[in-house]
């Protein structure tokens, strides 16, 4: 964890008095608080914020995102992510989680002002959010809304990087869990190619690969790792042509929506 840089402000957020139980205003900046901190594998941490009272519900749909934004005496720092959770409706309980990877800035990743700032989060302060962000949104059985018009696909593959699993996530959870969250079964097929650097740096590694063990016929998820040591079993280097060719059906292109997400 990082000292702060001078001239943050953790409260500078101001409440408002507006009465809402369905999510926040889209356009302008909603106060949220921080609750508290959980220590995952490697760097990661899982973040949990309390909405505002008058606030039931975060009111994002599938595949969308939220902005969060941080006060500098000089700057406002703004960067998006997607919460693990809420995913259904009847997860919604006034809270949502992010699960966010701490980068200490370094000649190769210069840029981690935003993961450090959350670690150095106290419980009870308060952070600014915006949303919900994004002209994607899945609406179950394997519809789509993009760009306000509605698609429908038999077959979905999506190539995630990073932090990019995130949106992917939500959308792995959502067509996978819909029968077990009375939403009824959702038989929409979903492959994934998960590109990261080490095995430490996959995010919700178990989840994703409890998701692929527990429903086989519909999901598969590949990881591919750019440095490996002799440990590692699974796919090596970078995400070139032939591994989609190799895990993914390239011939259902009538039926197959394919979607590079990266936060």
């Amino acid at each position: 964890m990082l000292p702060l840089p001078t001239g943050w402000s953790p409260g500078r957020a101001n409440s408002s008095k507006r009465s809402s139980e369905t999510g926040f205003n889209r356009h302008r900046w909603n106060v949220v608080r921080f609750k508290k901190k959980e220590q995952l594998p490697e760097d990661t941490r899982r973040y949990t914020f309390s909405l505002p009272p008058d606030t039931k519900k975060l009111g994002l749909g599938t595949c969308q995102h939220l902005q969060l934004g941080f006060h500098f005496s000089d700057r406002l720092v703004v960067r998006p992510y997607t919460p693990r959770r809420p995913v259904f409706g009847r997860e919604e309980d006034g809270k949502f989680e992010l699960i966010v990877k701490t980068y200490a800035p370094d000649q190769y990743q210069p840029d981690g002002t935003m993961s450090n700032i959350l670690d150095c989060l106290r419980p009870r302060e308060e952070i600014e959010v915006k949303g919900p962000i994004g002209e994607i949104k899945y609406i179950g059985q394997g519809k789509f809304m993009i760009d306000e018009k509605e698609y429908h696909f038999l077959d979905v593959s999506l190539v995630l990087s990073g932090s990019g699993i995130t949106p992917g996530y939500q959308l792995i959870s959502r067509i996978l869990r819909a029968k077990d969250q009375g939403k009824g079964e959702d038989k929409t097929n979903i492959n994934v190619i998960d590109a990261n650097k080490t095995e430490g740096d996959i995010l919700l590694k178990d989840e994703l690969d409890r998701f692929a063990k527990d429903n086989p016929d519909q999901s598969n998820i590949t990881h591919v790792l750019s440095h490996t040591d002799d440990k590692w079993s699974g796919e090596k280097g970078h995400v070139s042509k032939e591994i989609p060719q190799k895990h993914l059906d390239l011939r259902k292109e009538m039926w197959r929506c394919f979607a590079v997400l990266r936060l």
